[in-house]
């Protein structure tokens, strides 16, 4: 057949931009219903950084920055994803973003991955209501996951920097940019909107939000979400299920206001199987996943006994070792915090903030390399994290007439505790297996602890910073973080899982960025800054992708990295421009970055029990562009296409236990060098329609890029019509969803497990095959 996509790509088009397939997304670049519209002359202040619902920067969505290289992002920016879907999601139609998953909601921790040029989110700085959220991979011991907080329908703005973050940002984690996420504020006035959703493979997508309008002359306003997703799994048996609930409240005051976010997301996920390129070509593309529910099938294919015999492509024992009988996860995350702004005088104003973010992680796989005691030839292996964090900012902000100067301090400390346990599983014939949601401990306590570790992680940062607009089309902003970042701790138990300290320090750390709006038309600005980050952690045999010197497989690897071991520390340099000329919008730029000192985990091993090597990389670069041309013949149709080209280049060997690993010259693995975007939107009247074309291109699956990944291209598409409200029948709009609209099997998310250094390795997963969803939404 020919490779109809690939030559499109090769001409520097997306399929979609030639075919206009099906029906259209909504615009790149439009606003919400809430928001008020977006003057084009308007030149962003240093009090727009912070996005909600009524303080919103001058919209320019995905075609435009908002400031040097900043977007302002609304619903309407991803108005193609479906109900419910991860807040990493939301994002994606960005130029220099990638993002996929394994399912089309981005349910499962372990497999939504998000790049914003080369950084994964874990890399970034990432903000929730103003929460910084530090590490949020999958078993993160050190930060919460976006997915794992807020209804994704609540979501109003989100603030994103793919280059560099500001210096007023808080974080331990980031490498490259940033991206700030806000709750609607509570409406003046009571409100409720319903959501109700059908789909593929028995979904069901419920959600509802209460405003409940001012209480009292002078009370608060206070809004409630609540957000459940249930369905099954596309392939195989299991079921994956997700609540999750918010609140907000804004007590207006006569100096300024107070208010509080609380959210609260509980997911029992039964999980795909990792797979390898190998097993995909022998046991085809829908035969890779778990056992469940045939459990005396995994019985036998696991046992001693049979592991020589023939189980198809592979022998019984080969077989047991790729396939489990199950895996899943159940976790429960609770954050909260509480802010008060507040105006000191005309010119001086503040806010102090302090949140709370605890997560409890138990992530089950069927192990066939430790039996259980009752005899069944594997156990349940449940890697357990509880992560409590704590912590407080302090913000100050002068405005002058040209000037606006602000400081700041953060503080956080984490405790957190990370573990491996053993629970038995039983004979077939006395009793029901384990479930990979729990309970665990039905036939007993766990009769095994490995890697039982304990870490206290310390954060501050303090910075400085002043916005100057030395005429009313320049800005110019100006300023440096100090960072001072230890972790102390590791393995407790007998087993001697690494163990030490680690941290970072820098007391300058600048940023400078320049924007220049010459006229309503036309912006170019630069934008530099260099950042350092805490060591990562993450617990000996973990199953993420996290590199942590402390996941190095003995306290011997460990020791004998520390000397090699540096902070890293990375320079972002980005230049752009945008231009309008009539109907036609043109928005470009490119980058360059340098990185120091990055630690890298070597895996190998089943994904049961990896073996991980620990060692840095002295010298990276990253280099790419990016560009978006918008075109809007009529008021009712919008055309968009983006093109990214980005590659991170190793310029070192890395270096494990005193070995040089030849990596110099070879690229990033799991970070596509080319995306395309295209966007089609079609608004009249009451009808809304559009699609979403996505392609990723030049894919390395290995450190040495002896491997690449198939090249992934996807298509969303919706459609949806308006009943305005008449008598007592409230507004409701009906919508149509179709995900994966063409049906391709795509490779989604690559690194699960680690990477190899080279050859194929049990680490990607697929993404899922077409589906649809149908919603209908009533506001009252």
């Amino acid at each position: 057949m020919f490779p109809f996509p690939k030559f499109l790509a090769g001409c520097g088009i997306s399929a979609l931009a030639i075919a206009a397939f099906g029906a259209v997304a909504s615009p790149a670049h439009a606003q919400s219903s809430d928001a008020e519209p977006a003057a084009e002359t308007s030149t962003p202040s240093a009090e727009d950084i912070i996005v909600t619902a009524t303080r919103r920067a001058p919209a320019g969505g995905t075609t435009r920055p908002v400031d040097a290289g900043s977007y302002a992002l609304t619903n309407d920016d991803w108005s193609d994803v479906l109900s419910g879907t991860s807040a990493l999601a939301l994002v994606k139609n960005l130029p220099g973003v990638t993002f996929t998953s394994t399912d089309a909601y981005g349910l499962d921790l372990s497999d939504g991955f998000l790049l914003v040029r080369g950084f994964r989110q874990n890399e970034l700085a990432i903000t929730f209501e103003g929460i910084p959220l530090g590490d949020g991979s999958y078993g993160s011991v050190t930060g919460t996951a976006p997915l794992n907080i807020g209804v994704a329908g609540d979501i109003a703005a989100i603030r994103i920097s793919p280059g560099s973050a500001s210096v007023s940002s808080f974080s331990n984690t980031v490498n490259g940019g940033e991206m700030r996420y806000s709750i609607a504020d509570p409406k003046p006035r009571f409100g409720l909107d319903l959501t109700q959703g059908f789909g593929s493979n028995n979904t069901f997508v419920t959600s509802a939000t209460l405003n409940t309008g001012q209480i009292g002359e002078a009370g608060p306003r206070l809004l409630f979400g609540v957000e459940r997703i249930a369905k099954d799994k596309y392939t195989g048996a299991g079921s994956q299920y997700m609540l999750r609930a918010n609140a907000k409240l804004v007590q207006d005051l006569p100096w300024g206001d107070v208010t509080a976010f609380f959210s609260f997301a509980r997911a029992e996920i039964w999980g795909y199987n990792n797979t390898s390129f190998d097993m995909l070509a022998k046991l085809g593309w829908n035969g890779t996943d778990i056992f469940y529910p045939d459990y005396a099938r995994a019985v036998f294919i696991a046992s001693p006994a049979n592991a020589s015999r023939s189980c198809g492509a592979y022998t019984c024992g080969a077989l047991a070792s790729l396939v489990p009988y199950d895996t899943g996860q159940a976790t429960d995350d609770f954050v909260g915090n509480i802010t008060h702004h507040f105006d000191l005088s005309d010119r001086l104003s503040g806010s102090v903030m302090g949140y709370a973010a605890i997560s409890k992680s138990n992530i089950e796989i069927a192990n066939v390399s430790t039996p259980s005691q009752t005899g069944a030839p594997f156990s349940a292996q449940v890697w357990r994290t509880r992560p409590q964090r704590f912590g407080g900012t302090i913000d100050l902000t002068w405005k002058g007439d040209r000037h606006t100067i602000s400081a700041g301090v953060w503080v956080e400390r984490v405790s957190s505790t990370s573990r491996f346990a053993s629970y038995n599983e039983p004979l077939p014939g006395q009793g029901a297996p384990l479930s990979a949601i729990g309970p665990y401990d039905v036939y007993g306590p766990a009769f095994q602890i490995a890697n039982d570790s304990r870490w206290t992680t310390k954060s501050f940062q303090l910075y400085l910073r002043d916005v100057f607009k030395p005429t009313d089309t320049l800005t110019i902003d100006a300023g440096f973080k100090a960072v001072d970042f230890s972790t102390n701790g590791g393995g407790i138990g007998p087993d001697q899982a690494p163990n030490g300290r680690l941290a970072t320090s820098d007391p300058f750390l600048p940023r400078l960025a320049i924007d220049w709006r010459p006229d309503a038309r036309s912006s170019l600005y630069l934008d530099i800054a260099k950042t350092a980050v805490g060591y990562r952690v993450s617990s000996r045999g973990n199953i993420g992708p996290v590199s942590s010197a402390w996941a190095a497989d003995s306290q011997a690897l460990f020791d004998a990295a520390l000397p090699t071991l540096k902070p890293e520390k990375d320079w972002n340099f980005t230049v752009g421009g945008y231009r309008r000329f009539g109907p036609v919008s043109i928005n470009i730029d490119a980058y360059y970055g340098i990185i120091l000192n990055r630690l890298l985990n070597g895996t190998s091993g089943p994904q049961f029990n990896p073996v991980r090597t620990v060692g840095i990389v002295p010298r990276s670069e990253l280099i790419g562009a990016d560009a978006i041309i918008d075109l809007k013949p009529f008021a009712w149709l919008d055309i968009s296409q983006s093109v990214s080209v980005s590659k991170l280049r190793y310029q070192s060997d890395l270096i494990l236990a005193g070995e040089a690993t030849p990596l110099k010259g070879h690229f990033q693995p799991g970070y596509p060098g080319v995306s395309l975007v295209t966007q089609i939107a079609v608004k009249h009247g009451r009808f809304d329609a559009g699609a979403t074309s996505t392609l990723y291109l030049d894919d390395p699956f290995t450190y040495t890029n002896d491997i690449y990944v198939p090249d992934y291209w996807q298509v969303n598409a919706h459609a949806s019509y308006r009943l305005p409200k008449t008598g007592r029948v409230p507004e409701l709009v009906f919508r149509l969803d179709v995900n994966n609209a063409l049906n391709r099997n795509n490779i989604g998310s690559v690194g699960i497990g680690g990477y190899s250094v080279a050859g194929d390795y049990q680490t990607f997963m697929r993404s899922a095959p077409r589906q649809f969803l149908f919603s209908i939404n009533a506001k009252i």
